[in-house]
């Protein structure tokens, strides 16, 4: 009864801010045409300057007419945009699992991608937002908080390994090379996939612990079945070794843990590899500035660092979803709250190792600076282009039409604000899909021309 009554203030949050995102989007379209009816009229009041003036590269935005600098600039198209992207593959990789009912999940493509441009803490982040609000709030069935919060866990420790090893030479030398061998890739699919699978599949197996679940193999009933009757021969005779150098109590407790993680480590595999695998994919074929710039970093060729606010952003995420876990009895009870507990080491240990270790404010703001003007320099050409100009107004008439209709549901329906935030997820949804699009359309057209 909690969970749906918590899922129906979310929602209700949901529908406001998504009329006031509209409302918001509309006023700001209109004040930018007011703005630019004013500047023409002081343009034929006023004397034809000797002498024009150029505006500087790094005050271009690409995508509005306003002028950003800097930090305002990458926050709204580079990290919203990866951010967005990667939450977005990661809830239609779910979705189509589950109604296709795979053995892959690939509720972690997104996850690798952010981890691979912005590194382990953007893509933790992303995991935790992907998991513990969009898929928890869209989850159809009761008790959708027991399901999906503990795997939070899996999903985060995937985005810092692949986070970390996205930061490591061998992985940038890999992704430099434009004729890879097969060698090379075979060396990304095992240790992205198959090392990331080991790695993933611990906390996967204490979470499994938690809930009181085995690791099931196979979605055909006579397989599993089989594949059981295996597993409890194996773990019999797990059990028996280790009873017989620590004891039964002891053996008993261990072997089902070595067990299931041997069966989690089979079953991650082909998710976890072809997780990453789209995910470079996506990431080579959709976004090559942000390759450039973020993996190669750029002419300096250095990557951008962390800031130190991205573990605390990370913890404030990760509280409400602790808060549950470790109150829960669903979860058997405190048994498991150093499990629960184990992320907040992580996040006290990143935030001081980059408060003293890390980058500087100085360097990493310069470096933004610097990055910013790049991308206005390459795709300025590419925002005059006919037709994005109609697909950008298209997009605004379309925001318009929207909002008409969402003020008419109120009216029209009883159970409106439920609607309405299903109706914003619908047409925002598409929206942001047309302009990741777009992004990627413009990113390569840019790299292109460069060459």
């Amino acid at each position: 009864m909690s969970d749906d009554f918590g899922k129906e203030l979310l929602m209700l949050g949901g529908t406001i801010a998504g009329f006031v995102a509209a409302l918001l989007t509309v006023l700001e379209k209109l004040l930018d045409f007011q703005a630019r009816m004013h500047g023409k009229k002081e343009t034929k009041g006023s004397p034809r300057p000797e002498r024009a003036v150029p505006e500087s590269a790094s005050t271009i935005d690409f995508f509005s007419s306003k002028p950003l600098r800097g930090s305002s600039y990458l926050l709204l198209y580079e990290t919203s945009v990866i951010v967005a992207a990667g939450v977005m593959l990661n809830y239609v990789g779910l979705t189509l699992s589950r109604h296709m009912e795979s053995i892959l999940f690939l509720d972690m493509t997104g996850t690798a991608l952010v981890a691979f441009l912005l590194g382990p803490w953007w893509g933790a982040i992303v995991a935790l937002l992907s998991n513990s609000v969009v898929n928890w709030l869209l989850y159809p069935e009761a008790g959708a908080d027991v399901v999906i919060f503990p795997w939070s866990l899996v999903n985060m420790t995937g985005a810092l390994f692949w986070g970390v090893m996205a930061r490591q030479p061998g992985f940038q030398k890999y992704v430099r090379t434009a004729k890879s061998s097969a060698l090379a890739h075979t060396w990304f699919l095992l240790s992205f996939g198959l090392v990331g699978a080991v790695v993933m599949s611990i906390p996967g197996t204490f979470v499994q612990a938690a809930l009181n679940e085995r690791a099931v193999f196979a979605l055909n009933p006579e397989v599993a079945e089989a594949l059981s009757a295996r597993v409890l021969q194996w773990e019999t005779v797990v059990r028996s070794s280790i009873e017989a150098m620590l004891g039964v109590q002891w053996g008993e407790s261990i072997s089902w843990y070595v067990v299931n993680w041997a069966q989690n480590i089979v079953r991650y595999i082909p998710d976890k590899t072809m997780s990453a695998a789209i995910a470079l994919v996506v990431l080579k074929y959709g976004y090559p500035l942000f390759e450039q710039e973020l993996i190669h970093g750029g002419p300096a060729k250095e990557p951008p660092g962390d800031e130190r606010m991205l573990p605390l952003v990370l913890g404030l995420l990760y509280a409400p979803s602790y808060a549950t876990l470790i109150s829960s009895e669903s979860y058997a009870g405190m048994q498991f709250w150093p499990l629960w507990s184990l992320p907040w080491i992580f996040i006290v240990m990143g935030y001081f190792k980059l408060r003293y270790w890390g980058s500087t404010d100085e360097v990493l703001h310069e470096a933004r600076l610097e990055r910013a003007e790049r991308y206005a320099r390459a795709l300025k050409p590419i925002g005059k282009e006919p037709s994005y100009e109609f697909c950008r107004r298209l997009t605004f008439v379309t925001l318009v039409a929207s909002l008409m209709f969402a003020l008419c549901l109120p009216i029209l329906l009883i159970d409106s604000y439920r609607v309405t935030f299903k109706f914003f997820c619908v047409v925002y949804g598409f929206l942001l899909v047309v302009h990741l699009i777009r992004v990627a359309i413009a990113q390569n057209i840019s790299v292109a021309r460069s060459e």
